[in-house]
Parts: structure tokens; C-alpha cells; sequence
């Protein structure tokens, strides 16, 4: 028997289909007027595609999904009606969305080329902070003396903004994308240091006891015991610096780079086109959620065992 459609499924539907009736039957403001709303009306009808998606994918979370879609919807609403059509606040500074839609048509080519290239730059910092923070945090986590020194240390300097080194990076590297992995692995590095360390240390001292009366050698200990032992810490690490790792590239490329999202935000800003700088939040912000959606996927894989039923 097919299930019953939740009300408020019906009313992201109702919501998406006002947004587009709003768009193709009553007219933006003179001054308003997008040259093509067909960007906008394909991500109406994307909307509604993605959300029926997800009812049937996610059936155990359809109010979840629900919730969010109605949200989305409620501020295209009022973004199409308050901004596109009746222009209530400065047109300049808050265009509608047919406006900031276009952009997406007109510069798309450009945009996308900037976000690969931000998230190359933003990949490899990411990762070797990964590969030397993790290793390093579990053999200091393990051996007591070196965590009394090292601990205090990564705890002071792991606040420390890592554009603080932007000028200094610039000045010594060679290149820009060269200085903008070492602001990233910066960023990164500490807080995945602390949290493996502070993993290891988190560790039931019984269970570490427990392996050492069955003979496992310091590999097979940090290796079997430890590592699993401190993954829930070293990923809450990890998030944190994914997003120290997009602040950091976002500054840096809005500072000194002749491309990448955030170059494209700020070179827009300065000639006045608040539609392009909209449209790079948009799509800034698009890329942090399909990353953190990655993230989040590989969380759950690794620390399945947390997980009941």
C-alpha cells in the first residue's frame, strides 16, 4: 500500500509550485528584470526532483528531509517575492534570485573552473595535514612523557587563525598555490593533532592493559588498539579543520589570487556586482555541503561500530 504523503511534503510542493507561478505569472520590479529566468525556474524544478528523491531514498528520515526542504522553499519564497518582485530592500545590494540565477548560465564555466581549482589547492593541505598529524598524535599519545611536552604546545598554537602566516607565506613561497597548502595545512594540522592525541590518551587504560598481557608489540598496539581506540576524537578533529581548511583557502584567495571562489566573491565586490558575489556564496556554500556530505559518509563507515541498532 503505497504510504500517506506527510502535510508537510505537501506544502514544500505547494511552496515550489507558488515560487514558480510568482516567476512566470507576475513581473519582477523594471529595474529587476533578468534577462532569462529559465536558470531560476530549473532550479525550482530541481528542487522538487531532489526532494522527491529524497522521500524515497531517506524514507526513515522524511521529516528530516521535509523540515529542510521547507525551509529552502520558505526563502525562495520571500527571496522572489520581497527581492524580485516587490524590490523592497537596495536592488544593487539585494538583487532577486532570476538575477543571481543567471549567473549561473552566464559565468558557470568560469565558476566551476575556480571551485576545482580552490578545492585541489584546499585537497592537498587537507590531506597531508592528515597523514602527518595522525601518525605523529597517536606516538605522542602513547608515550606519556612526550605528551606532557608536546600536548600544551598543540593547545596553545592550535587557536592561532592560520592566515595569521598569509603574509609571511606569500613573501617566502614561491607560488600562490604553494602558499595557500602550507595556510591549509597549518590550519589543519593542529586540531587533527589534538584530537588524535587526545584520543589516545581517552583510551581505557584497562583495555591497553588488557593487550599488553597477550604479548602485541607497539605496532600491532597503536595500530589495534589505539588508532580504533581514538578515531571518534580524531574525527571530530578532522571536521574542525575541513572547516578551518575552507575559511583558510577562502580568505587566502580573496586576499591574493587571480582565481578560486573566493577571488571571484571579492573581484565582484569591488565592481559593484552583487549578483556574481551572491552567486559565489551559493556556490561556496554548495561545495561545503556535497564535502561535508563526503565527510560524513566516510564518518559513518569508519566508526560504524558506534552505531546500534
Amino acid at each position: 500500500m503505497m504510504e500517506k504523503i506527510p502535510r508537510t511534503a505537501i506544502a514544500v510542493y505547494l511552496l515550489l509550485a507558488l515560487a514558480l507561478a510568482v516567476q512566470v505569472l507576475v513581473p519582477d520590479a523594471p529595474h529587476l528584470a533578468a534577462a532569462d529566468a529559465t536558470a531560476f525556474i530549473g532550479v525550482l524544478v530541481l528542487l522538487a526532483i531532489v526532494f522527491t528523491a529524497g522521500l524515497v531514498i531517506q524514507k526513515k528520515d522524511a521529516r528530516a528531509v521535509t523540515d529542510l526542504f521547507l525551509v529552502i522553499t520558505v526563502v525562495m519564497v520571500l527571496w522572489e517575492v520581497i527581492l524580485g518582485k516587490l524590490s523592497l530592500l537596495d536592488p544593487l545590494l539585494f538583487p532577486g534570485p532570476a538575477q543571481v540565477f543567471q549567473i549561473f548560465a552566464s559565468d558557470g564555466q568560469q565558476m566551476l573552473y575556480g571551485a576545482v581549482g580552490s578545492l585541489c589547492i584546499m585537497a592537498t593541505g587537507y590531506v597531508l595535514a592528515l597523514i602527518l598529524a595522525i601518525p605523529l598524535g597517536l606516538y605522542i599519545g602513547w608515550r606519556r612523557r612526550l605528551f606532557d611536552v608536546a600536548y600544551p604546545i598543540a593547545k596553545a598554537v592550535s587557536p592561532i587563525p592560520p592566515t595569521v602566516y598569509l603574509p609571511y607565506a606569500i613573501v617566502l613561497l614561491p607560488t600562490f598555490a604553494s602558499a595557500s597548502v602550507f595556510l591549509i595545512f597549518i590550519g589543519a594540522f593542529w586540531p587533527i593533532l589534538v584530537g588524535t592525541i587526545y584520543g589516545v590518551f581517552a583510551v581505557d587504560h584497562r583495555i591497553i592493559n588488557s593487550a599488553k598481557t597477550l604479548g602485541l608489540t607497539d605496532r600491532q598496539m597503536v595500530r589495534r588498539i589505539l588508532l580504533p581506540g581514538a578515531m571518534p576524537s580524531i574525527f571530530s578533529g578532522a571536521m574542525i579543520s575541513l572547516i578551518m581548511a575552507f575559511i583558510s583557502i577562502t580568505v587566502a584567495e580573496m586576499i591574493a589570487a587571480t582565481s578560486g571562489l573566493g577571488w571571484y566573491i571579492e573581484y565582484n565586490h569591488q565592481f559593484a556586482n552583487y549578483d556574481k558575489v551572491i552567486a559565489g556564496m551559493i556556490l561556496i556554500a554548495l561545495v561545503v555541503i556535497g564535502v561535508m556530505f563526503i565527510f560524513d559518509r566516510i564518518q559513518r563507515h569508519c566508526l560504524r561500530w558506534q552505531q546500534t541498532e
